[in-house]
């Protein structure tokens, strides 16, 4: 009983120790933002399983260093999936019954943001960044950002791109017997020779597809020199460019109809699953779901390697690949918790530590001196983090694809979602539709390449030309 009271009376004694150098510490912190109170900043976020944890994991660690250093404090909240979290945005924004109240910092598309912009709930972080702290981060990343005007309302913190993903199993066994090249992958007009010999040597099946339709669009055309959208004062330009529209189609209507290329799963990487592509484009991104074996309705399978490579580019065009992702941005609150918050999101895209967070989350960085060969091998052995080769391989070639290629990103405006939407769908549900009245025709005794012809004609093009581009205007107007 003694000894109880002995240890009792000291732990008292260390308790009245540590309170003024606990008092000091939170005091020093305080007086950083000029306040008794530290500036509290809520995050919401869309990242779940690993990337909840490593994003967990910095907002700790900022919290322990700088946050007590400057009296700020992180708090971070998964709103579940983009979905979800853009529902949530949408209700606080409008105060409906039982809604959250906004954050200060949010994870956000451009439209998302564009949206907030629109209704005045955003911060310009502008005043808050040099244009030295700017120039750090990729060009495309923070133009993206600045919408219609110089205002930044969006904030770069892990963006992804496009590339090709190839089942290198499948792949060599048809060039060993064909002689097939595969530098012939670096144009839309190569894969599509590629696809059709495949298609010869395979008694039919289909060789390649492709994730995003819209990207296709957009950037093909960009790279033919016509900007599908542009804004001028919050007014969508249409731009969709005869000429340059029959290239895309050329390259995806004419080979999908004649079953070159195939669409058939959620995903192209579901596809590549089935066996029924070898070859696909899709988000670097979704590398984690890059298929490792074949599974055929039978139950048989195999197992596949699979290699990455740069997004192909229309042969005689300036490279070039989308730059997607959502980025952060600042809604309005008392001038101390914007800065607060610009300080957290500049922490969290250091180059180093914005690196290990796109490495376990499987996003590109957004310095320019991150996105580098060196800089990735450095902090893989630094910080000892285990990533898988396919996982590198999609890593390496999205900060080539950034170093190399002219990243492109569409200004938001008003019904741009819906103007997306009709570019994602349009042809490929046109490819679809003639493709089921061609496979119609031949299971009728008609010749394939008869029935073909009968679809791949200069007017159906007109006619599909029309009806999307008044589709478009109209959602412009």
């Amino acid at each position: 009983m003694k000894d109880r009271k002995y240890s009792y009376l000291l732990s008292i004694l260390l308790c009245l120790l540590l309170v003024p150098v606990l008092t000091g510490c939170f005091t020093a912190a305080k007086t950083k933002t000029g306040s008794n109170t530290p500036q509290i900043v809520e995050v919401w976020h869309y990242y779940n399983g690993a990337q909840k944890s490593s994003f967990d994991d910095m907002v700790q660690e900022f919290n322990d260093s700088v946050g007590m250093e400057q009296g700020i404090v992180i708090e971070a909240v998964s709103k579940g999936s983009v979905g979800e979290m853009n529902q949530a945005l949408s209700d606080s924004a409008e105060k409906k019954v039982g809604a959250d109240p906004l954050p200060q910092i949010t994870a956000a598309y451009a439209n998302i943001a564009y949206s907030l912009a629109q209704q005045g709930l955003l911060a310009d972080m502008n005043p808050y960044l040099t244009a030295g702290e700017q120039a750090l981060y990729v060009d495309a990343y923070i133009d993206e950002g600045h919408f219609d005007g110089d205002e930044l309302w969006l904030f770069p913190t892990a963006k992804s791109t496009e590339m090709l993903t190839v089942n290198m199993t499948d792949w060599e066994a048809f060039a060993a017997e064909t002689g097939a090249d595969i530098g012939d992958f670096q144009t839309w007009e190569g894969i599509v020779s590629l696809a059709q010999r495949y298609y010869d040597w395979s008694d039919g099946k289909a060789m390649f597809g492709r994730d995003a339709f819209a990207n296709y669009m957009l950037v093909g055309s960009y790279q033919l020199g016509h900007d599908i959208f542009t804004v001028q004062d919050g007014k969508m330009i249409l731009d969709f460019d005869q000429q340059s529209i029959k290239r895309l189609w050329d390259c995806y209507y004419t080979p999908y109809i004649s079953g070159y290329f195939a669409a058939g799963g959620k995903f192209r990487s579901d596809d590549m699953k089935t066996g029924n592509v070898i070859a696909y484009v899709g988000s670097s991104a979704s590398v984690t779901y890059t298929p490792a074996s074949v599974t055929f309705e039978n139950g048989s399978s195999y197992d596949i390697t699979c290699r990455l490579f740069p997004l192909p580019n229309f042969a005689g065009t300036t490279p070039c690949a989308v730059q997607q992702g959502a980025g952060m941005t600042v809604l309005k609150s008392n001038q101390e918790t914007k800065a607060a918050a610009v300080m957290f999101l500049q922490w969290f895209t250091e180059p180093e530590r914005n690196l290990e967070f796109c490495i376990q989350a499987g996003y590109l960085p957004v310095t320019k001196e991150a996105n580098n060969e060196a800089a990735l091998e450095k902090v893989l052995l630094e910080r000892q983090l285990e990533v898988s080769e396919i996982m590198k391989q999609g890593l390496l070639v999205g900060v080539d694809e950034v170093t190399d290629y002219q990243l492109y990103s569409g200004k938001p405006f008003e019904k741009g979602m819906e103007a997306r939407t009709v570019l994602d769908t349009a042809m490929p549900q046109k490819a679809e539709q003639d493709k089921a009245a061609i496979d119609e025709l031949v299971a009728g005794g008609m010749d394939r390449q008869e029935a073909i012809a009968l679809y791949d004609t200069e007017e159906n093009f007109t006619q599909w030309y029309q009806e999307t581009y008044q589709k478009l205007k109209t959602l412009g107007e």
